[in-house]
């Protein structure tokens, strides 16, 4: 490839870049704005709530819950534990934990505006329909079996994990709190908006739509293992799929790269791994890609 080529390449690719992050920033900035606004309520007490209700209403409970908080795996895991300790229902709690790290409210606005409606209340859906199933299955099972015997609080290794504690109060808080999630959040953004748009202008779209064709349970199965070392950061995802989106990927293959994702990077697997056993862990893992799979086969155009 000659020199000229290289530049022409890589001015495509910059304006690629560019047009997205137009289109999608506005929508990252509002994901993280309402994200530091909910940090401020006292999720401990909102979570103690689910032993006042009935079993049956605790679980859908705690995966909404679940789903409602901005706290990241590390902020939600020292709530947990000392819900444990109070003699909260380790079913709902582990519920809330799961989910908590499936999904929040700035997922679903990137997701939203990065991928549209359809797929963002598809995610959505798919993320609360696990949370129940989980819970249900959860309740049968001793909890000898999933808590470790011994649980203390841990704390992130991750400097950017501003939700594993309550954040300072006022105006000032506010803002340092919104500059760090931004900065931190807008980096993965940015390497996946180049990502994706490198993709589009190199990966010829007849490649893509055969790795990832509409109906074919290998191509489920390929977007959830790529999903592993492909997902840094939530934001960094919706760019880089809505660039294989466009080169023809399945909206199924879409929805368990991002369901399988979240779960399976390092740090909410190492902050779960505080709380429950190694093997129910293992257990979990295969479990969420078992069900990125089935869900996956469900017709979605």
């Amino acid at each position: 490839m000659s020199f000229q080529r290289v530049v022409n390449s890589l001015h495509i690719i910059f304006l690629s870049s560019g047009k997205t992050l137009l289109e999608l920033g506005p929508y990252l900035i509002l994901g993280i704005l309402l994200s530091e606004l909910l940090k401020r309520y006292k999720w401990k007490k909102l979570v103690s709530g689910i032993n006042k209700i009935p079993l049956y209403v605790s679980i859908p409970a705690a995966t909404i819950l679940g789903i409602l908080s901005p706290l990241c795996t590390y902020g939600t895991v020292p709530i947990v534990i000392r819900l444990l300790a109070d003699g909260v229902s380790p079913a709902a709690l582990i519920t809330f934990l799961s989910v908590s790290s499936l999904m929040n409210p700035q997922l679903f606005i990137i997701t939203w505006g990065g991928l549209g409606p359809e797929i963002a209340v598809a995610r959505l859906a798919t993320v609360f329909l696990f949370g129940i199933l989980l819970g249900t299955v959860l309740n049968f099972i001793p909890s000898s079996y999933i808590l470790r015997k011994e649980i203390s609080p841990v704390t992130p290794p991750e400097k950017n994990c501003s939700q594993s504690r309550y954040s300072e109060k006022g105006i000032k808080g506010f803002l340092r709190d919104f500059r760090n999630n931004l900065q931190y959040v807008g980096f993965y953004f940015l390497m996946g908006i180049t990502l994706g748009a490198a993709i589009e202008h190199i990966v010829p779209a007849q490649y893509i739509i055969a790795l990832f064709k509409p109906g074919r349970f290998l191509s489920l199965f390929i977007a959830s293992a790529l999903s592993v070392p492909l997902y840094a950061c939530g934001g960094g995802a919706i760019p880089l799929i809505r660039s294989l989106i466009n080169q023809g990927m399945s909206k199924a293959s879409a929805l368990a790269f991002l369901f399988v994702g979240p779960a399976t990077r390092i740090t909410p697997l190492m902050a779960l791994a505080s709380a429950i056993r190694p093997v129910f862990l293992v257990c979990y893992v295969i479990t969420l890609i078992l069900y990125a799979l089935l869900f996956g086969l469900i017709p979605f155009t």
